[in-house]
């Protein structure tokens, strides 16, 4: 079979328009068109309008086009937006030529992070004004940070790398002492000077490492990260990494990413009413219906939701039908018939079912209940003075609780450090590294857990461990702290009982709506791992993979020249 003949001749001199080497119904083209028609200034981008004095700047409209058409493409680091300024034919047209450098392409980015949701906003506005919406399914998905896993510490982690380094520090003293008695070195072992150094490095890092969490502990953090502040280690598929928990609100029936949030909350619990504030916002009086899965179990969220005018879809548990609810019973007069979500508010709380809610809000009562009312407030008893009185009193059989410092001293020895706070208020405290090596585990930790976790309320000191010498003295020596108990009595009150029953066909839409975005940006875009820092800059960051994402739909839904007239007009 013969070879293809060659095309062209690479010595031929051509005269051609730059124009013509671009597509006709290139991606290209419809950021160029779409980024034209939009008002920079108004959006708030710096050196929008040029300056007639001074040094002559990159027109804010070419970066622009230059960053949507790099996300849409993969291509997101300032150094290969630089490199495909003077490779790829579709970035040179778009840029008429400039040849920007990766510092310029860079501080464009960081300048104007703060506009890149408007520009989000408004691509999303023009290609959806004139189109049948569904219902809004919200998802959440992990992104990694740009932070490592080596830079991310929790309190458990610093406490076990201060001790181990505390045991080399111990053990490079004592080889020096060692070095010091001998004369001559045994053969193999480290001069006094390689002892020296290496003591220096781990006291340097041993400080370093006290300093975090000192910090931690003054400004009561469970965990700190050094590159990134605001990323949090979160569990993914993967195991643990840092990262960031993206919220997404897509529309069942168009399939366009209709908002965001970036959050970095490791649950989606409480995140569906803010996610669709700003839409729920532009829709005005309209109802609006969101589609959630089982991470959205949460009773004050979804009250929140009916409060504004959202029917919050979410899956139901196991076995259950309906949601039941509890509000606060307010007698004030309200418009049943009404739509806005200060009249519905008031008629939930008023015990009513607003008309908008008939089919979905099953029933609804006013009941009188007891409420407990506190009249003095418990109080904690005197703490132990020093560190040593903690754990003389926890190898008593206790878990001691510092309340200064966030800890809990438990029997076994070991350091119990603040994990989470529970729905009543409580604190959780544990130490996975320090449960694998106890001597106590199989006695301390009963059922499937693997590592002891303990829940103190603000005004409890120590708890007796059941498990602990049960054989042992009792008496007033050997019973727990207590201080003074709180004082309450019980009230009636009335209340609002709502049985409130979802869709179960509306929440099956979600499947095939919520994770096709997140598919698309973390494999077809590249957009797994953020590259910019803080949260900020990364709910901007996020703001060009949206658009990128809207784009693409766009491009398979519309033709090329209905999408560029939709791109090109303002949004209504």
């Amino acid at each position: 079979m013969p070879y293809k003949k060659k095309r062209i001749d690479r010595d031929q001199v051509m005269i051609t328009s730059f124009d013509s080497l671009v597509e006709p119904e290139s991606i290209a083209r419809i950021i160029d068109f779409f980024v034209d028609h939009v008002d920079l200034m108004e959006m708030g981008f710096q050196r929008a309008e040029a300056n007639a004095g001074g040094r002559g700047c990159y027109p804010p409209s070419n970066l622009m086009k230059l960053y949507l058409y790099g996300y849409r493409r993969g291509i997101r680091s300032s150094r290969k937006l630089e490199a495909a300024c003077k490779t790829n034919l579709e970035v040179i047209w778009l840029m008429d030529g400039l040849q920007p450098d990766f510092r310029t392409i860079s501080d464009f980015r960081k300048d104007n992070i703060s506009c890149m949701k408007k520009v989000f906003k408004e691509f999303t506005k023009r290609i959806s004004v004139d189109m049948d919406t569904g219902y809004v399914s919200i998802d959440g998905s992990k992104f990694k940070a740009w932070n490592s896993k080596d830079r991310n510490f929790t309190a458990m982690k610093l406490d076990d790398r201060i001790k181990w380094l505390e045991d080399h520090t111990e053990e490079y003293l004592r080889q020096i002492e060692i070095a010091d008695a001998n004369e001559e070195a045994e053969k193999g072992s480290l001069t006094r000077d390689e002892l020296e150094k290496k003591l220096e490095e781990a006291q340097k890092r041993l400080d370093q490492y006290k300093f975090y969490r000192d910090l931690m502990i003054k400004h009561n953090l469970t965990q700190i990260s050094l590159t990134d502040p605001d990323c949090r280690l979160m569990k993914n598929k993967n195991g643990m990494d840092t990262a960031y928990n993206v919220q997404t609100a897509v529309d069942t029936e168009t399939h366009l990413m209709m908002d965001y949030q970036v959050t970095n909350r490791n649950t989606d619990h409480g995140l569906m009413a803010s996610t669709m504030k700003e839409i729920k916002k532009d829709a005005g009086d309209e109802i609006i219906e969101a589609l959630a899965d089982k991470g959205y179990q949460q009773t004050e969220d979804m009250i929140e939701c009916l409060e504004k005018g959202i029917i919050p879809n979410v899956i139901l548990p196991d076995g259950q039908e309906t949601y039941e609810m509890e509000i606060e019973y307010e007698e004030k007069g309200c418009d049943k018939s009404s739509k806005t979500a200060e009249e519905i508010k008031k008629c939930l709380h008023n015990g009513i079912v607003p008309d908008v809610y008939e089919e979905v809000i099953e029933k609804i009562e006013v009941v009188e209940t007891k409420k407990k009312v506190v009249d003095e407030p418990a109080e904690m008893a005197e703490p132990y003075a020093t560190e040593e009185e903690m754990k003389e009193r926890a190898g008593e059989g206790f878990y001691v609780r510092d309340p200064e410092h966030e800890k809990v001293y438990c029997p076994g020895g070991a350091v119990l450090r603040h994990k989470s706070v529970k729905k009543n208020g409580d604190t959780r405290y544990a130490n996975k590294t320090a449960c694998r090596k106890c001597l106590y585990r199989n006695r301390c930790i009963s059922g499937k857990g693997q590592w002891k976790e303990i829940d103190f309320n603000k005004d409890t000191l120590e708890k007796k461990a059941a498990w602990w010498n049960p054989e042992g003295p009792k008496g007033p020596g050997n019973e727990p702290k207590k201080g003074k108990k709180e004082k309450w009595h019980y009230e009636k009150k009335k209340v609002v009982r709502i049985k409130f029953r979802p869709d179960r066909k509306k929440m099956e839409l979600r499947k095939c709506t919520s994770e096709h975005p997140f598919g698309t940006i973390k494999r077809a875009m590249g957009g797994s791992y953020f590259l910019l820092k803080g949260k900020r800059k990364v709910d901007g960051e996020f703001a060009l993979f949206a658009t990128g994402y809207n784009l693409s739909r766009a491009e398979n839904m519309f033709r090329f020249e209905e999408l560029m007239e939709k791109v090109g007009r303002e949004a209504a």
